[in-house]
């Protein structure tokens, strides 16, 4: 039994003929009349009384009509739940998979802390890809890499990391305590690509320029592992945040590399969130959160 059967049968109890009912539900009366034969003998009793000229409903029918109107009544209501009740207050999140962990977790307490009944659905997507949907309004707040690049949107940095420079555990460099970027000047460096977040490959691009670095790979990807193996294999250097429990940290976690410090002040990793600047004012309790953040951070991120 479904939901058609009964509404096949309540417009030819309604109409008592075939033939109408059939034109009323758009359809012919042959599978009309299969659908409600399939029906009553699901249920084991005759529904109507079918004479030459004449159709009737069985005292059955009758008794069945009416707890199928409110069945019929009752499922089409189901449509209506969702748009009846008020919908919950909601700020739709975007973070990128690349950024520590700790900020996004650390942007959701704030979050929770000043406007406990928010719901905030969390979306995966690079930071480029973020930037393109908060512009679109498809998310509310993006917990990103930065500098953002562009300027129609609003930005807060959350966390500070230093860079380092990974390397095999034998390169000529394992044994430093520190680098500089001149210190690479002669050396192959992969790069990621610059599609994911184009602004801050684009000012780590700048500045190794600037040192005199013109060996610069450009990868197709962002795939850590990919670039980890490509290290070992190549001998090549690359330039990635230190800081513990980081994604790309764990990777080069391994008797296989050295991870040397870059004493580069002015170079660093930025994550923080940004925004659009009307929604600030629209979004169930993003600009409450946005004070509690710029007061928490806003003079100083915590470091990763």
């Amino acid at each position: 039994m479904d939901i058609q059967q009964l509404r096949y049968f309540l417009a030819v109890a309604d109409e008592l003929h075939f033939g109408r009912a059939a034109e009323r539900l758009h359809v012919t009366a042959s599978p009309l009349s299969r659908r409600i034969r399939e029906l009553e003998h699901e249920l084991g009793r005759d529904l109507f009384v079918r004479e030459h000229h004449h159709v009737g409903l069985t005292p059955f029918g009758e008794l069945f009509q009416g707890r199928a109107r409110e069945v019929v009544r009752d499922f089409d209501g189901l449509r209506d739940l969702a748009r009846d009740l008020p919908d919950a207050p909601c700020c739709r999140v975007g973070a990128a998979p690349l950024t520590p962990p700790k900020v996004l977790d650390t942007v959701l307490a704030v979050y929770r802390e000043t406007a406990p009944q928010v719901e905030l659905p969390v979306t995966l997507a690079s930071s480029a890809e973020l930037l393109d949907q908060l512009a679109a309004g498809r998310v509310d707040l993006a917990v990103v890499h930065l500098p953002l690049g562009r300027t129609d949107l609003e930005s807060l940095v959350i966390a500070r990391g230093r860079l380092g420079v990974a390397m095999p555990a034998d390169d000529e460099f394992a044994d430093r305590t520190s680098l500089t970027l001149r210190d690479l000047r002669h050396r192959q460096v992969l790069m990621t690509s610059a599609k994911v977040h184009p602004s801050v490959m684009g000012e780590h691009r700048s500045a190794l320029l600037a040192a005199g670095v013109t060996r610069l790979v450009a990868l197709p990807h962002n795939d850590v592992v990919q670039i980890a193996a490509h290290v070992l294999r190549t001998g090549a250097l690359t330039l990635t945040v230190l800081g513990e429990d980081l994604p790309t940290s764990r990777v080069f976690d391994s008797p296989a590399f050295r991870l040397v410090p870059l004493d580069e002040p002015g170079l660093a990793l930025r994550v923080g969130i940004a925004w659009r600047a009307a929604p600030e004012r629209v979004v169930p309790g993003l600009r409450e959160t946005l004070t509690a953040l710029r007061e928490r951070y806003g003079e100083t991120p915590t470091a990763l």
